[in-house]
């Protein structure tokens, strides 16, 4: 059993070091390539999968692979904090709308969004897979921890940060989707965060994910934030950069593309 866990701690410690790894490389390969999916879609990047069906895969990791890894610990480990199963809840919260809702909100549009080459998707289900692995095993390592004043305003004020970003988050996909959905071409979206910032999706996810770091406290939560920062800056940049491209004047010069007044 010893030497069990001490292999299951060595592998944990090296996927912890390759998910810290990743988020400067991830910069750095963004600065020379976009991803092609979504408004970036091109062609040349090989076979690929109605958009609906990429999504429910590659993110589907996020939701069957942490029960399988927090199944060897016994309850009583789990529920010895009465703030352990709250990261849990809140990945599960925005996996459970990322993997099911949001493929069928894109299944029910009329015109159907372009494909996803399947070396994005299966990039995807990579990441995913060793992020839902690393945060699920940081929960049954870190279930123990006593739940202070301290650790529990913590939670208070993660937890309303998640939430609020969640919403940002689901409103502009929404947003995106009726303009989408509306028929005419790609048109500027405007109101809301849209009025700051050029992608308010990836603005409310990245602070969905701040919220879901000072919750769990852990280096794999903020190993995760790190990376979400890394993805999606860059991606919000190339946002800014389509649009001004295709409106030109017409694009607001003053919206920055990822965090209001600041990126």
């Amino acid at each position: 059993m010893a030497d069990q866990t001490a292999a299951g701690d060595a592998v944990f410690a090296r996927c912890l070091l390759t998910l810290y790894l990743l988020s400067p490389l991830t910069v750095l390969a963004l600065r020379f390539v976009s991803a092609p999916y979504g408004k970036l879609s091109r062609p040349g990047w090989g076979p690929a999968l109605p958009a609906p069906l990429a999504w429910f895969l590659m993110e589907s990791p996020t939701l069957w692979l942490p029960p399988l890894v927090l199944r060897r610990s016994s309850p009583s480990l789990l529920l010895s904090s009465p703030l352990a199963a709250v990261p849990a809840a809140l990945f599960a919260a925005h996996y459970v709308h990322r993997t099911l809702v949001h493929p069928l909100r894109l299944l029910r549009l009329r015109r159907a969004p372009a494909p996803v080459p399947v070396l994005v998707a299966s990039c995807g289900f990579a990441f995913n897979l060793l992020n839902a692995y690393l945060q699920a095993r940081s929960v049954e390592l870190h279930a123990g921890r006593p739940a202070s004043p301290s650790a529990l305003a913590r939670c208070l004020a993660g937890v309303a940060l998640f939430a609020w970003g969640m919403r940002v988050n689901i409103a502009a996909d929404k947003e995106l989707l009726r303009l989408k959905e509306a028929g005419g071409g790609y048109k500027i979206p405007r109101g809301g965060w849209f009025d700051l910032v050029t992608c308010p999706n990836y603005f409310g996810e990245a602070v969905e994910w701040l919220g879901f770091a000072v919750v769990a406290w852990t280096p794999a939560a903020w190993a995760f934030f790190l990376y979400t920062c890394a993805n999606l800056g860059p991606r919000a940049r190339d946002h800014r950069r389509w649009y001004l491209q295709k409106f030109g004047g017409e694009y607001p010069a003053s919206r920055k593309a990822f965090v209001p007044y600041i990126y």
